[in-house]
Formats: C-alpha cells, sequence, structure tokens
C-alpha cells in the first residue's frame, strides 16, 4: 500500500511539474521585452547585437547546457534512479517540448539588452580562444560526467524527503 501511494504521489509530483512547466513557457512566450527609448521596433533577429548574441550563445555552451538541466527533474521524479534509457527517453521529450529551441530568442534578447554591441563582440571573441574554448568543453564534460550520479542522489533526496527523513530549510 505503502509503494502504490508513493508511486501515485511521483506521478502526481511529475504531473504538477510539467504543468508548471508549460504554464512557464506560456506565459513567457506571451510576454514582450520592454522597448528601450533608442531600440527600434523591429523583430530582435533584425538586429546586428541580436546576431551577436545569437552566435555567442552556442560559442559558450549555453544551448548545449540548456537541455541538460532536465536531467535534475528527472533524477527525482522519474524511475528508480537506475533508469537511464527511461531518462534518455524522458530528455528528449522535454527537449521537444520545453527545450532551447523555444528559449534561444529570449535568451539572446537578454544579452542584447544586458550588452553593448563591442561587449558582444569582445565576448564572441573571448569565447573563440582555445583556452576559453578548453574551460568551456571541460565544465560541460564536468556535468556530462556526472549525470548518472546526479540522476541517482536526486532520485536518492526526493525518497528521503517522501519518507519523512530530510525536512525542507526553513525561510
Amino acid at each position: 500500500m505503502v509503494k502504490v501511494k508513493l508511486k501515485f504521489s511521483k506521478f502526481l509530483a511529475l504531473l504538477l511539474v510539467l504543468c508548471f512547466t508549460f504554464f512557464t513557457v506560456q506565459v513567457a512566450s506571451s510576454q514582450q521585452l520592454p522597448l528601450h527609448k533608442n531600440q527600434f521596433k523591429t523583430s530582435a533577429p533584425e538586429t546586428a547585437k541580436y546576431k551577436l548574441a545569437s552566435d555567442l550563445l552556442p560559442e559558450i555552451g549555453i544551448a548545449a547546457r540548456y537541455d541538460m538541466h532536465f536531467d535534475h527533474l528527472m533524477g527525482m521524479l522519474v524511475g528508480n534512479g537506475d533508469d537511464f534509457q527511461l531518462y534518455a527517453r524522458f530528455r528528449k521529450m522535454f527537449v521537444r517540448e520545453i527545450g532551447w529551441k523555444h528559449f534561444k530568442d529570449a535568451y539572446a534578447a537578454r544579452l542584447e539588452v544586458d550588452f553593448s554591441e563591442d561587449e558582444l563582440k569582445e565576448l564572441l571573441n573571448l569565447s573563440k580562444r582555445p583556452v576559453m574554448k578548453k574551460l568551456l568543453q571541460s565544465e560541460f564534460k564536468a556535468y556530462s560526467d556526472t549525470s548518472k550520479q546526479r540522476f541517482k542522489m536526486g532520485f536518492d533526496l526526493w525518497e528521503k524527503y517522501q519518507e519523512g527523513k530530510i525536512d525542507l530549510p526553513s525561510d
């Protein structure tokens, strides 16, 4: 009976997270970034700054890492902490439904607002330097290498929380 309740609570938690995620995607896609007084009312992809920002994101690895962050969610809510084929299938679903392609324009627009054209050029040049590329690739590899451990730890954490062995921190 306890196992059935545990499985059902996992299912409800996953359903709740998916609902919140889809709601967030809907809200984010329906909102516009505020226009600055020196910004024309053209679509973002038409500006040189937007092009620089769009080119920068894959260079620094944000595009590749974005979809990998679903691992944390799946590690807590799906399977027994060791079903990596199931996780891979769920990641593909998350990527398809709420992945990077849905947010790349928002990320580029944020960079466009926060950085000048010269700063974006400098960042793009810096991202192409061999030692910076090596650092970014190393961080990406470390994240990938620890994926299975995160799955297992996320599942174990969720189990301990559900069993009352771990409490939420106070405000």
